[in-house]
């Protein structure tokens, strides 16, 4: 869905209650916002594209862990989480290293859930979800030599 098209939806959902959150905006500027730029002689550009476009510039400037705050508070709201798309690479050459390797992130996230910023505990929640990731990639190449292994030797 494009950021035009949300608009539209809202604009036709929650009539009032955007000119609530919007204060003096005018219905006019709503209806830019929820105009196709494709066939609109003057787009617009609406709050969710400024916030993409300001997210894309804090990232550049060296501060993307700032705008992943930004969609952390953001997902909030919905119950949602922020992951990072990078495959797990094991940083180890075995198992148990990977598995040892896990403690200190362990450590950091119990320590962030005694203390009150949400923050904190989100980025050690997710660094720890990596550590446990790159687990399970380690294990999987084992199995996958296991299996190449046990082929081998059927034959």
């Amino acid at each position: 869905m494009r950021s035009w098209q949300i608009y539209d939806v809202a604009r036709k959902t929650l009539k009032e209650e955007l000119h609530e959150i919007y204060g003096n905006r005018s219905a006019r500027m709503i209806h830019y916002w929820a105009q196709d730029p494709n066939f609109c002689a003057d787009p617009k550009r609406n709050p969710i594209d400024r916030l993409e476009l300001l997210l894309h510039r804090l990232a550049r400037a060296g501060k993307r862990d700032v705008a992943l705050s930004a969609l952390r508070i953001l997902g909030q709201k919905l119950d949602c989480t922020i992951g990072n798309r990078d495959k797990a690479v094991p940083d180890k050459e075995t198992l148990l290293g990977e598995i040892v390797d896990d403690m200190p992130c362990l450590i950091a996230y119990q320590e962030a859930l005694t203390g009150d910023d949400v923050e904190a505990v989100d980025r050690a929640e997710a660094e720890l979800q990596r550590e446990l990731a790159e687990n399970r990639v380690k294990f999987l190449e084992i199995q996958n030599k296991k299996d190449a292994s046990l082929s081998k030797r059927r034959r």
